[in-house]
């Protein structure tokens, strides 16, 4: 029954450039069908899935590949059985290949994006000019708090100074010293 259904699905039509593309076809789906499975056991963070391809740059990689093979199988095999010469199936199957493959690599890419750490490090502070939201006294043991732009968003953080430093005054931060507290010099 199954070996009946594979030969009809091969070589229903008699034409070997049928055959080779529904191959090409049927190759293309298991490549992408492996994928899937390798990205859902987390395979693909060693880049075995992307071919190394870390940040969704890279134009040839094994997901534009599967696309292209899937849809240029599948499209060249629907173009001959619609009556198509071989060159026009090949031509409107390459066509769709790129056309998939390109918008593989435009979800890779996306995807990608999703990937980045965003969560926000004190250390990032570090050089960077702000302002003194509340006023910091000179004495080392109490401090105010001083507002900085890092990692595009505003933070407000401890802070602690050698000088006293007016609230609204321009401050840098030195360095970090505590998991939210920073030393700052007037600038």
């Amino acid at each position: 029954m199954l070996l009946s259904l594979l030969h009809d699905f091969f070589f229903s039509e008699g034409y070997l450039a049928n055959t080779v593309f529904r191959v090409i076809a049927v190759a293309g789906f298991l490549m992408a069908m492996l994928q899937v499975i390798l990205r859902l056991v987390g395979v693909d963070d060693d880049g075995i899935a992307e071919g190394g391809d870390h940040g969704g740059g890279q134009v040839i990689s094994w997901t534009t590949l599967s696309g292209f093979t899937l849809a240029f199988g599948a499209v060249g095999s629907l173009m001959l059985g619609a009556g198509y010469s071989i060159v026009v199936a090949t031509l409107c199957g390459a066509l769709a290949g790129l056309a998939l493959g390109a918008i593989f690599l435009f979800l890779m890419r996306m995807f990608s994006l999703l990937k980045e750490d965003n969560t926000f490090q004190i250390a990032n502070c570090v050089g960077k000019v702000g302002t003194a939201y509340i006023r910091i006294p000179a004495s080392p043991g109490t401090g105010g708090q001083v507002q900085v732009v890092a990692q595009s968003r505003m933070v407000t953080l401890a802070a602690i100074s050698d000088h006293e430093i007016a609230s609204g005054e321009r401050v840098k931060v030195l360095e970090v010293i505590g998991h939210d507290l920073v030393r700052v010099e007037r600038v």
